[in-house]
């Protein structure tokens, strides 16, 4: 302690061993980093706020530099910064794999995969020739007393580049997604390179490695094993990513474990390049995103770039503090223009490189052009492992000098490309004419902001409504809420257009005539283009597809990985268009398979496939002997015996003793005899053409005719005084030895045992193929058909629309017809794969609905979590589900019908009065133009559905056709027909003709219920809600909701699994027994499914199918004189009633029988309720008395809907039929029928005569007026009565 302390401050040199690191608290150094971080934010936030594009990593730099000068003048501060002189091992340890790993994780794989040769050709040879130059240029230059190594060395550390700013304005322009990957590509592999250049020179100047064979077998150990240990640790990673599916913790720190370990294991235990195996490491983690969810990765992916942004913070912080503190002496002027001269000779290695490459990279990967190679040369951006290597040099006491120089120069280099070309990145991109925005993404930008600002209206509109906001500053609002055009600074003004702002896309013609502005043509150049981006955004919506039906389980994990790079690679192609051939193979079984199957079925062919049984009784004998398990169990144990006996004969060395000789010759003639016999006995049993059409008994015989000629020879060796077992110089032994290897052939018939299960094995391998292909196959049909009713809002141009829709649409029907096939041939597949993803997608409706249950207060945090666990437990569970599942039964199919589910009785007598019925391949089942005859329930095969648009224009109602996939009922439509539908539903309920035609396509089966059988079945279940005919009208409902409400603007953003479940509470009720529908506050929303109805404040006629806007609230429906329409409409109004939240069907149905709301039809005759009360009054004697009574109040009567629909039950037991049963009477479903009340429908057929008749003679415009007046009439009488009514009951009240 004495002697040091003559020791004064000034005097501690950084590479001194006195220097009192150990004397500083380490909680300095926490507090330094943490502040360094915080400082960090500030700066960023402060840049963000002043909107400049000066790097962050350079303010920080100058932070640090600041701290660093204050600690060179003030020693007080040193213990503060004494962090940054930790050792440089460690902080590689701790820095390299979090920013090796981020941008490896971040890279788009297939991207990266398709630009590997180009990468790999300017990372490596590229790094090289410029670490070559820069080394000649420090040699010459910066200084003399270095040798060449030591000038090679610093030109290695000036190679890597980090062009992590650059990626990020390249990402934003239309055509810098290329360069972005290649750039980071050459990042990340130019860094594993220059590390391994570095550790081989840096061990030559450590005197480490003497001559030029030690250096080569250090590069191929440290390459060859990095590569080795990424590909083991990244394939480790991802596999342990993909069983935590939803935990985001475990997600986290599997990729957090796996960066780390694969460094430190790689570069302390195996010595090999642990950077070169972060790299891989990361990019196979990448490749497994899909492995979990995808909020779970995208926690992921955030969490990495907060680590990388800390991680710079730091680093250039720390150097900062390093070069200001300890190397001020250092910075010269001459240094300040050496480090100019640095990043001059560095960016012009560059150019060289690229330059000389670029005939090579024009026809590798993605191409190349001029542009593109200045926008890489530009872009080159140095980084952080620059400044780590240069602080390595700097800790080596061999070249400590050098170091200094290093640490300046390349920290010079650092800033200047940090602050040049980072800044000036943009400008030079459109220079180059790499930014230049394409006609086809302005037209889409300008429809987005117009969709925006349309959206922006309608919410000011609502809110202006709520009497809290109703007083807000309305102008502000709107000014605050106005955005311009992302793309505004780059359009091209014409005048008069500074009113829309958001004008873009497309040139315009004045029309002198009418002074209207007309769109011009695309010119063929701009057509393509447009053509080229309308691919790319389809592709994306596809891309987008997936990922969601992944989501909600309606695609595995291998599936959308599958189809995901089946989109990337088209994506590259010049048609843009996924390639069906290669997916083609999934759902074909592999032809390997196929044969070594084929070959495994011949082989278990059975002997007595081609001849028959013998009649003699002795044959007779010896035929059932050889076909007979005992017989087959008998001979393999002789087998198994006689396997050690010619083991024990080839095995034993000779001199054999004599003892052993005999007794092998006593087994082997013992053995010899039992194959013999059975030889005989099959022959017999069989016949000799048959014995030999088995192979088993063909390699039986070979066996005993070398079995034979081996006991000659022991007849031989017993007879004479030849000995076999001791002459080993005779000729004949070696075939001796030979003939006893041939009897282990017989063990090959052992494996005829296990040939089963070989073929069990191979048939589920091929069934989980095929299951995957099918899975594949319906997850690529699903997003066909989303993004064919995303068409017009992705493209705006029609014709551009056309070609697309027409291409989508082939190519979901080949796929949909191989699916239907492959359904056929394995029907199992399909049924696993169904069943997995109706499993999975009703788990993920359930989570859902647990969210919404917390967010409702149901659940608090702990009972969600228990909840969603239990639920989880569940997807797991389904989504490694191996199993397959065996296909229904006929009857289970017919029962699992949508319409038929919950009602067992209707079920039943379809099954008593159906049967199945078999069609073979290019059968009609129904021909367009026939009348309907019943319904077909498809139970196995495939079916082509095949629409032609009816000769006329129908407004009134729907096409017979219930397969429709859009709205465009004028275009023929083609679809394929699978298991479980129901075909010709709209027909049986509508009784128009087919307009469509259904052939099979294989052999198919299918339940047929007739058409008066159905009819029977409406009246078994007549409830006008939950009847049969509701039931089926709703899934017809549903399916033409699913096409129509997309296109309403309230939802264009709902998924179609919300739309679907928040359809699953519509229903279409019986309106035969309605004139004026009232839409009250318990209906959501209204579709229009067949037949009109006219809005009776604005007389809009709508017209099927079609949305009722909310702003509707009385409908005009057919059966009303006020339908201001002429015409006859025979077609029944059906409305799709989408109830709101916790509304009852039938609630709201007897609340719209309110008669002040509603205008009901007679159900005994064609008579308006208040004509049939004057009719009645008018017969009845003692009206007349009645009308002097003073009249009662009493409340207004609620008018029961399934009344007003069915009429009063008959409930006397007179009316009641013969034959009914009490099962049947005490059903809620039953109604009589008709046909057993004669009495009711006589005088009313009669009535309706009479009154069509008087009806003639009158003119129209009469009755007209009549008809006019007498429901103003009723409607004035009724609402007065309601108000007496109400009057009354306050009176009472009072």
């Amino acid at each position: 302690m004495v002697e040091n302390t003559n020791i004064t401050e000034e005097s501690v040199r950084f590479d001194d061993p006195g220097r009192p690191t150990l004397a500083y608290p380490s909680y300095l150094g926490i507090l330094f980093i943490f502040t360094t971080l915080l400082v960090g934010v500030i700066a960023r936030t402060l840049m963000h706020w002043m909107k400049t594009s000066f790097p962050h990593r350079v303010v920080m730099f100058f932070v640090g530099g600041l701290v660093g000068f204050c600690a060179n003048r003030y020693p007080s501060f040193r213990p503060l910064v004494n962090v940054c002189y930790i050792d440089i091992d460690l902080m590689l340890l701790i820095y390299l794999p979090t920013l090796l790993f981020c941008t490896s994780y971040s890279v788009d794989s297939h991207s990266f995969l398709k630009s590997l040769p180009q990468i790999l050709l300017v990372s490596a040879p590229g790094s090289l020739l410029t670490s070559l130059i820069v080394a000649f240029m420090a040699y010459y230059l910066i200084e003399s007393s270095w040798n060449f190594a030591t000038a090679l060395l610093f030109g290695v550390i000036c190679s890597p580049i980090y062009p992590v700013e650059v990626v990020k304005q390249l990402k934003e322009t239309s055509k810098g997604k290329y360069i972005s990957v290649l750039l980071l590509g050459e990042g990340l592999v130019g860094d594993a390179t220059v590390m391994i250049e570095f550790t081989a020179l840096y061990g030559y100047l450590a005197f480490a490695l003497s001559n030029a064979s030690q250096i080569l077998l250090l590069l191929i150990r440290y390459a060859g094993g990095g590569i080795l240990l990424g590909v083991v640790m990244g394939k480790t990673a991802g596999a342990l990513l993909s069983i935590v599916y939803y935990d985001m913790l475990c997600a986290v720190t599997v990729t957090l474990a796996g960066a780390y370990l694969t460094y430190y294991i790689g570069e302390k235990f195996l010595y090999v390049s642990g950077l070169l195996a972060t790299v891989i490491t990361g990019i196979l983690v990448s490749t497994k995103k899909s492995a979990v969810a995808g909020d779970v990765e995208q926690v992921v992916t955030n969490f990495w770039l907060i680590m990388a942004h800390a991680t710079n913070t730091v680093i250039f912080t720390m150097v900062g503090v390093v070069v200001f503190e300890k190397l001020p002496y250092v910075i010269s002027v001459k240094q300040v223009s050496l480090i100019f001269v640095t990043y001059t000779t560095v960016y012009c290695s560059r150019l060289l490189v690229y330059s000389a490459m670029t005939p090579i990279l024009r026809h590798i990967g993605y191409g190349m052009t001029w542009q593109h190679c200045m926008a890489c040369v530009w872009g080159g951006l140095r980084g952080p492992l620059c400044l780590c290597l240069a602080l390595t040099v700097l800790q080596t006491p061999a070249v400590a000098d050098a170091g200094e120089i290093f640490l300046i120069q390349t920290t010079g280099l650092v800033i200047l490309s940090l602050i040049i070309n980072a800044t000036l990145m943009q400008k030079v991109l459109k220079l180059l004419g790499l930014t230049e925005i394409s006609l086809a993404k302005k037209a889409n930008m300008t429809n987005c902001v117009k969709r925006i600002m349309v959206t922006r209206d309608r919410c000011i509109s609502m809110l202006k409504m709520d009497r809290f906001l109703a007083d807000a500053n309305w102008d502000l609002v709107h000014a605050g809420t106005t955005i311009k055009h992302p793309y505004q600074q780059q359009m091209s003004g014409r005048e008069g257009d500074s009113d829309d702002e958001t004008y873009m896309g497309y040139r315009y013609t004045t029309c002198p005539d009418c002074e209207r502005e007309i769109p011009n043509e695309p010119t063929k150049k701009e057509f393509a283009e447009m053509m080229r981006e309308a691919n790319q955004r389809v592709l994306k919506a596809m891309k987008i597809s997936y990922w969601r039906q992944y989501e909600h389980g309606k695609i595995s994990k291998d599936g959308v990985r599958t189809l995901i790079q089946a989109v990337e690679v088209a994506a590259d192609s010049e048609d843009g268009r996924v390639n069906l051939e290669q997916l083609g193979t999934l759902w074909r079984p592999k032809p390997p398979a196929e044969w070594l199957r084929r070959k495994l079925v011949d082989m278990l062919a059975t002997e007595t496939s081609t001849f028959q049984i013998p009649h003699t009784y002795g044959r007779q004998v010896c035929y059932e002997m050889a076909s007979s398990v005992w017989f087959d169990v008998f001979i393999y144990i002789v087998i198994l015996c006689n396997t050690p006996v010619i083991l024990c004969e080839v095995a034993i060395p000779p001199p054999v003793p004599i003892t052993v000789i005999h007794t092998v010759k006593i087994l082997n003639f013992v053995f010899y005899i039992i194959y013999f016999l059975e030889m005989v006995i099959k022959m017999l049993g069989f016949g000799i053409y048959g014995y030999f059409d088995s192979n088993w008994n063909k390699l039986d015989f070979f066996i005993i005719v070398m079995a034979t000629a081996d006991l000659a020879l022991d007849i031989i060796d017993t007879l004479t005084s030849w000995d076999k077992w001791r002459n080993s110089n005779s000729s004949v032994l070696t075939a001796t030895k030979l003939l006893r290897m041939l009897r282990f052939l017989r063990l090959f018939k052992l494996a005829r045992v296990s040939v089963p299960k070989i073929m069990g094995y191979i048939d589920k391998m091929i069934d989980i193929q095929l299951a995957y292909g099918y899975d594949v196959g319906k997850g690529f049909v699903t997003g066909e058909q989303e993004v064919c009713n995303l068409l017009p809002q992705l493209v705006d141009n029609v014709q551009i629309q056309e070609t697309l829709n027409s291409r989508l649409e082939a190519d979901r029907l080949t796929v949909t017809r191989q699916l239907g096939l492959l359904q056929r041939d394995r029907p199992w597949t399909a049924i696993t794969v169904k069943t997995r993803q109706a499993t999975t997608s009703t788990l993920n409706i359930m989570l859902l609905d647990a969210m919404q249950l917390k967010e409702e207060g149901f659940l608090d945090e702990m009972e969600y979590t228990l909840l969603v666990n239990a639920i989880q437990d569940k997807v797991q569970q389904c989504r490694h589900r191996g199993s397959l599942v065996a296909p229904s039964a006929p009857e289970t199919q017919l029962r699992a019908v949508s319409w038929l589910q919950g009602n067992e009785r209707l079920a039943e007598f379809f099954l008593d009065n159906s049967e199945i019925i078999n069609y073979n391949n290019e059968d009609i089942l129904i021909s367009r133009g026939e009348e309907p005859k019943g319904i077909y329930i498809l139970v196995s095969g495939l079916l082509e559905a095949t629409y032609i648009p009816p000769d006329t224009d129908v407004k009134e109602s729907i096409p017979n056709y219930e397969f429709l996939t859009d709205l465009k009922f004028s275009e023929m439509k083609q679809d394929f027909i699978v298991s479980g539908n129901a075909v010709g539903v709209l027909g049986v309920l509508t009784n128009r003709p087919y307009s469509y035609t259904v052939r099979c396509e294989s052999a198919v089966q299918a339940y047929f219920i007739k058409m008066h059988i159905v009819k029977e079945a409406f009246v078994l279940a007549p409830h006008p809600i939950m009847g049969l005919e509701a039931s089926m009208w709703r899934e017809i409902g549903i399916k033409l909701a699913m096409l129509v409400l997309p296109t309403v603007p309230t939802y264009h953003s709902w998924s179609s699994d919300r739309l679907s479940m928040r359809l699953e509470h519509a229903f279409v009720p019986c309106l035969k027994a309605f004139k004026i529908f009232a839409v009250n506050e318990l209906m959501e929303d209204i579709v229009l499914l067949d037949g009109v109805c006219q809005d009776m404040t604005t007389g809009e006629l709508f017209q099927p199918p079609c949305y009722i806007p909310r702003t509707v609230h009385r409908l005009i429906l057919p059966n009303s004189s006020q339908l201001l329409l002429k015409g006859n409409y025979n077609s029944e109004t059906k409305l799709l009633i989408i109830p709101a939240k916790d509304a009852d069907e039938l609630d709201i149905m007897e609340d719209e029988i309110d008669d002040v709301q509603c205008e009901l039809v007679s159900n005994a005759s064609s008579r308006c309720l208040y004509h049939k009360v004057l009719r009645k009054l008018s017969a009845d004697p003692r009206s007349q008395s009645r009308r002097t009574r003073p009249k009662r109040r009493r409340a207004v009567r609620r008018v029961n809907y399934r009344e007003s629909v069915w009429g009063k039950r008959q409930t006397s037991s007179s009316n009641i039929p013969a034959g009914t049963s009490e099962k049947e009477l005490s059903s809620k479903y039953y109604k009589p029928s008709l046909v057993d009340f004669p009495e009711r429908l006589e005088p009313t057929k009669l009535k309706e005569k009479q009154l069509e008749s008087v009806s003639v003679t009158k003119s129209h415009v009469s009755s007209f007026t009549s008809h006019t007046d007498s429901e103003q009439e009723i409607f004035a009488t009724t609402l007065t009565k309601n108000k007496r009514n109400s009057n009354g009951g306050r009176d009472g009240r009072d």
